[in-house]
Order: C-alpha cells, then structure tokens, then sequence
C-alpha cells in the first residue's frame, strides 16, 4: 500500500480510481464462475426433463435408443465437469472422543454412598458397580484431579 501522506490530491484520486477498478473486475470474474457452474446445472435440467419427459408418439423406437445413448453420454460429460468445478463436500465430523486425565495428576476421590444400604422390601442392597466420573481443578500452579465415585445398588430379592 503506498503512502497517502506525500500524495497530490489528484493522485489520491487515481488510486482510489484504479482500486476500484480492481473491485469491479473481481466481482465480474465471481459473477462469471457462477454462470459457468450454472450453466452445465441447467443444461443437465433440460436433458433430464427431455430424456423422463413423455415419449412422443413420433419418435420410433431405434431413434428414441439413439438419443437416449446421446443423453447419457451428454449427462456423464455434464457430470463429471460440474464435479470438477464444485468444491469438494467436507467431510462429516466426528464427535471428539475426551481423553482420560494424565494418571500423574494428584486426585481426590469422592465417595457417594447411601445412608442406608437397606432395601424397602427388609432385604440388604448389594452393591453392582459403581460410576466414576473426574473433574480437572487448577489451582495456581498445580493441576489435581476429584474423582467422584457413586455406588449403584440393587436389591436381589424383588423387582422394584
């Protein structure tokens, strides 16, 4: 970019007129590559249309198989160009998986029990597993880890 500050006014001017320029032509460049996307697009609209339209009753059948290998091969050319001019889909993204805490991180763990490990139907709940989920805390300078544990119990006489 040059420097505006030793400029004439009427220089000023010529630049702002030449940058302009420069604007318009690309916008007219975008405007074409769109109407040469499109125009394979409509071409294609027109053969398929032509091509599942109703039969004519004039057309005999040999003349109607020979234009229908013209439009398929007319459709594939049609295709593979608009491939090549069309940018590629991205890709679907994946979910991120989360990675476990570093084991070296000091942890607290948290334990979550029931006050009373007695079922409603009189019988002891016994214990199937249990649910863990971490927590990374920072505290300045030093990362830790509360792990929290929650136990899942179950009674093994009735079916609640």
């Amino acid at each position: 970019m040059p420097d505006l500050d030793p400029m004439t006014p009427d220089q000023r001017r010529a630049l702002a007129a030449q940058l302009m320029s420069k604007v318009d032509t690309m916008s007219r460049k975008t405007h074409r590559d769109q109407t040469i996307i499109e125009q394979p697009t409509h071409e294609i609209a027109i053969l398929r249309r032509h091509r599942f339209a109703k039969r004519s009753e004039q057309i005999s059948p040999e003349q109607g198989s020979l234009l229908d290998d013209l439009l398929n091969t007319d459709l594939e050319a049609i295709d593979a160009e608009l491939t090549a001019l069309l940018p590629a889909p991205e890709e679907a993204r994946q979910k991120p998986k989360r990675a476990p805490l570093p084991p070296q991180f000091p942890r607290t763990v948290i334990h979550y029990e029931p006050e009373n490990t007695q079922c409603t139907c009189g019988c002891q709940l016994q214990r199937i597993g249990e649910d863990v989920s971490e927590k990374l805390d920072y505290t300045p300078g030093v990362f830790t880890v509360e792990q929290h544990v929650r136990g899942k119990w179950a009674c093994r006489e009735s079916k609640h």
